[in-house]
């Protein structure tokens, strides 16, 4: 979480650069905070799992996007269209699926609280496109689909057993294919609908859906 966490930090930069509503700016500087107390939380669910206290994992090295193609103007945008647009949509996506089959209440009550979490970490990103300049919008446009693309790649490519079982989805493991049917779910449901809604030619993202 601390990789997310600097990626919320790079939101909140880049929101400021670009001139945005205090309410967007203390929102995301919220969410900066919340992901270190995601950290806590998974590491608590699965110190009670293992019955005993389990260290730390070793903090992975944190990659951001660069947009080398992109402007210096555009680039703010391109963070926070990515990360909270799109990547904490399917973040939502992903983690409604994981709750959909769990019935363990310590599970249910880890995932209700993330899921939250994500949804408002989520609608930053769609105030943001609410705020958008003509030109920004334009310039944004052909972007839309690779960053779609891209981010949908990602979470494709979790690493979660074919068949679970009921223990395991009692547990708030979703097996790939429903994980894979929400997170399409989310592109017709939100991400297309939310973009158009904000003035975006989604028809690329449709034919490619």
């Amino acid at each position: 979480e601390r990789r997310v966490a600097t990626s919320f930090e790079r939101v909140h930069a880049a929101l400021r650069a670009r001139g945005a509503d205090p309410g967007l700016l203390a929102v995301s500087d919220r969410a900066v905070d919340d992901e270190f107390r995601h950290a806590a939380l998974c590491l608590e669910v699965a110190s009670r799992y293992a019955g005993d206290a389990v260290a730390a994992p070793e903090a992975l090295a944190f990659s951001a996007p660069t947009h080398p193609d992109a402007s210096d103007a555009l680039r703010p945008a391109l963070v926070v269209i990515g990360q909270c647009a799109l990547n904490e949509t399917f973040a939502a996506a992903y983690l409604d699926a994981c709750l959909e089959g769990a019935t363990h209440p310590l599970a249910r009550a880890a995932l209700a609280e993330l899921l939250s979490d994500e949804v408002d970490h989520a609608r930053i990103g769609w105030a943001y496109a609410a705020t958008l300049d003509d030109a920004t919008r334009a310039a944004l446009q052909a972007w839309l689909l690779p960053l779609a693309i891209s981010n949908l790649r990602m979470w494709q490519q979790l690493s979660l057993p074919e068949d679970p079982g009921g223990a395991l989805v009692a547990h708030g493991v979703p097996s790939p294919a429903r994980v894979a049917q929400a997170l399409r779910e989310a592109v017709e449901a939100l991400v297309i609908p939310g973009f158009a809604r904000n003035g975006f030619d989604v028809g690329g993202l449709r034919a490619w859906l």
